[in-house]
């Protein structure tokens, strides 16, 4: 596997959509195989990201869609330029979990921001900066209500409610038509069969 230096790979898909495991096991193989990565997440990724992003996900603060916006760029401009931008100069694969595809649905198209007014933005404050390739996870409502009733520890957007989830999964449908970036997963499927999907896509991408 070759080095290539501008492999930016953002996960991307719903609550419980198992985007975190695989992300674990797409790092296993790359150490193993000693190759340069670092893994990352959105909001966050920084000292500043991280500590927005705990007044972004924080159940009990009432901020506004657009404040919400707002603070998720600032997050994320600080993380492209201290974190992402550096690695990838250095050659390495930087693996993001969520980048600005969750903000393009949830605020975006979900929390009724716009999804235009929201891709504009991006383009105006980040200069359209966006990964590589994009593993979209896919998986219905139910399963998303299923899976999150097992979770412990939950932000306020990992709610039981199928029309919210629905909503979800429309706008990542939406951004991701026709659109090559994305690579779509059956997120039911087990957990080694996408697993084996990723890391072949990864040789690819890498080749």
């Amino acid at each position: 596997m070759k080095n290539n230096k501008n492999l930016f790979v953002s996960f991307e898909g719903p609550e419980a959509s198992g985007k975190s495991s695989q992300i674990k096991l797409l790092a296993k193989y790359l150490k193993k195989n000693k190759i340069p990565h670092i893994i990352t997440r959105e909001p966050g990724g920084t000292n500043i990201g991280e500590k927005l992003r705990k007044i972004i996900l924080d159940k009990k603060e009432n901020i506004s869609p657009s404040e919400e916006i707002l603070l998720l760029m600032s997050a994320r401009l600080n993380h492209i330029n201290n974190i992402i931008l550096p690695a990838l100069k250095k050659g390495k694969i930087v693996i993001c979990d969520r980048f600005a595809d969750s903000t393009f649905v949830y605020q975006g198209y979900v929390n009724n921001f716009g999804l235009s007014k929201t891709l504009d933005l991006h383009k105006k404050l980040l200069n359209n900066f966006l990964p590589t390739k994009t593993f979209l996870f896919i998986l219905n409502s139910n399963e998303i209500n299923r899976r999150l009733k097992l979770r412990k520890n939950k932000n306020k957007y990992d709610k039981i409610d199928k029309d919210f989830h629905n909503k979800v999964i429309r706008g990542y449908k939406k951004i991701s038509k026709n659109n090559k970036r994305f690579y779509t997963i059956d997120a039911t499927q087990s957990i080694n069969s996408i697993n084996e999907r990723i890391i072949k896509e990864i040789i690819k991408l890498n080749d």
